[in-house]
């Protein structure tokens, strides 16, 4: 039996504070992400962090793709491994987008994505958003099989549906606030 496919960060202990200096206010560096026992045929990776209750359009804080699953990970505060592409956050820039604290202290959660792929790279330029993204982790076809989308109350479920190209996928969340110790 295959082990579980994880993605885990050595900053960040899971269900847990995210530390200031991955944060605004903070140091706004990017966390170490690591990950293991990815899927036999993994040709390639894609990183997403979402913020669990901004708007719709407010979610995505970080994205990468064309990860090579030959890589231990991404260490803290450092450059990208060469071959990684970054896409468009929700707010319009390429890159990380650190956590921010609410004004009225309201706790925060991030979660942090990794899916495993069966495309060597996506195809996409440099700035792809999540959108275009999940277009082309689409398989056309691939719901055939299935007696329908996944219940309306389950967001992460309905999103994956038809992403035939996902092999596999693994995450971690960690919160936040303004008065984070």
């Amino acid at each position: 039996m295959a082990a579980e496919m994880k993605v885990f960060s050595t900053g960040i202990d899971p269900e847990d504070w995210i530390p200031q200096r991955f944060a605004h206010p903070g140091d706004g560096l990017t966390p170490s992400i690591f990950w293991q026992h990815l899927p036999t045929h993994t040709q390639s990776l894609v990183l997403l962090m979402e913020h669990r209750e901004a708007e719709a359009g407010q979610r995505v804080h970080w994205l990468l793709y064309d990860i090579s699953p030959g890589l231990e990970g991404l260490h803290e505060g450092g450059p990208l491994p060469d071959g990684i592409r970054t896409g468009r956050n929700s707010f319009g820039t390429l890159g990380y987008r650190p956590p921010e604290a609410a004004d009225n202290h309201q706790l925060q959660h991030y979660d942090f994505l990794l899916l495993a792929t069966d495309l060597s790279t996506l195809g996409l330029a440099e700035g792809a958003d999540w959108d275009a993204i999940k277009a082309r982790l689409h398989t056309p076809g691939n719901d055939a099989d299935q007696l329908g989308p996944p219940p309306a109350a389950d967001r992460r479920a309905r999103e994956f549906h038809g992403l035939g190209h996902v092999l596999d996928h693994a995450e971690f969340s960690g919160h936040f606030a303004l008065d984070n110790p």
